[in-house]
């Protein structure tokens, strides 16, 4: 009874939505996002030189999703409200490798002493993204619209076995090291886990045109400095654990949407967007066997990945 309830209510409010202006759509989403996020560790606090480098593929991750959709439209001026929520939840699996390099030579900055290459499994991710904003009508079903974003991200990933070209730990008995310094994993044990998590708010502006009553393209952009993201690197093997708390860089996403609206209650959707997200830079606390040290500075992070999805939407109220 409570759900026949719910269902007669949210039928109800479409239809009333229906002539006042109002578009409400619920919709799903399945794609891939395909790329790597940065692990970075700098030589000291005033340096853009990198001391160690970690980098974790998403070689693709598969997700399905959920959004909700709202607009409002001034039936007397041009101008309207909108708001979008959209959820990502990745499928856990292998995703590539995770790849780390160290510079440790203190005379030169630029010569690789350390190489290792892991498979990666993305444990769980999460993408989570709000906008809300303002739409004017250039020309009939043509708008321009400017907007503020919220996103959210959060990763887990693990690196298991592989092989190692440095002799570093030369005494670890889960390591082969009968060819000198190029060793590998006996077995398929976890190396390193890697946790990030990110908060974005961005300002974004797009361009809406409908070329007939069935097609749209929507071409939009976010662009923004306020980032923070915070991090934490375990070494399960020498039981070394280093958590990073950064800020600033700069985000940019531009993205593509075509639709296909083949009548006034489902929209077929494509999008295709890029990610990416540089020069966030902070502090480190260095967790050695319960002794912690905090370095300020040297710690850093990216993310670059391209997302395409398709979105299926139920429309109430037009």
């Amino acid at each position: 009874m409570k759900k026949l309830c719910f269902v007669i209510i949210f039928i109800t409010i479409g239809l009333l939505a229906k002539g006042n202006e109002h578009n409400f759509s619920l919709g799903t989403s399945i794609g891939i996002l395909y790329g790597q996020s940065e692990e970075i560790v700098y030589r000291n606090r005033d340096s853009d030189e990198k001391l160690s480098q970690l980098l974790w593929d998403l070689k693709p991750l598969v997700y399905a999703g959920a959004n909700l959709h709202y607009h409002w439209q001034n039936p007397f001026y041009n101008w309207g409200l909108f708001s979008d929520v959209l959820f990502k939840f990745g499928l856990p699996g292998n995703t590539g490798y995770m790849e780390d390099r160290d510079w440790m030579d203190t005379q030169y900055a630029n010569f690789l002493t350390h190489y290792s290459i892991s498979d990666n499994k993305t444990e769980s991710a999460v993408l989570i993204d709000f906008n809300a904003g303002i739409t004017f009508n250039v020309y009939q079903d043509w708008l321009l619209k400017f907007f503020v974003s919220y996103s959210y991200m959060n990763f887990s990933w693990t690196a298991s076995g592989g092989s190692v070209l440095h002799p570093y730990p030369p005494d670890n008995p889960n390591i082969d090291h009968s060819r000198g310094s190029h060793g590998y994993f006996k077995t398929p044990i976890d190396v390193v886990t890697y946790k990030q998590s990110w908060n974005i708010v961005s300002l974004g502006a797009s361009f809406y045109g409908a070329f007939n009553p069935y097609f749209n393209i929507d071409i939009s952009i976010k662009l923004s400095p306020l980032i923070s993201c915070m991090s934490e690197d375990n070494h399960i093997l020498i039981n070394w654990i280093m958590t990073d708390y950064l800020y600033g860089g700069f985000f940019i996403e531009p993205n593509i949407t075509f639709s296909f609206t083949p009548n006034d209650f489902f929209t077929l959707s494509f999008s295709a967007k890029y990610r990416s997200i540089n020069n966030t830079r902070g502090d480190s606390l260095y967790n050695r066997n319960n002794s912690f040290t905090l370095y300020r500075n040297i710690g850093g992070a990216g993310f670059s990945a391209f997302d395409a999805g398709i979105v299926a939407r139920l429309n109430l109220g037009f």
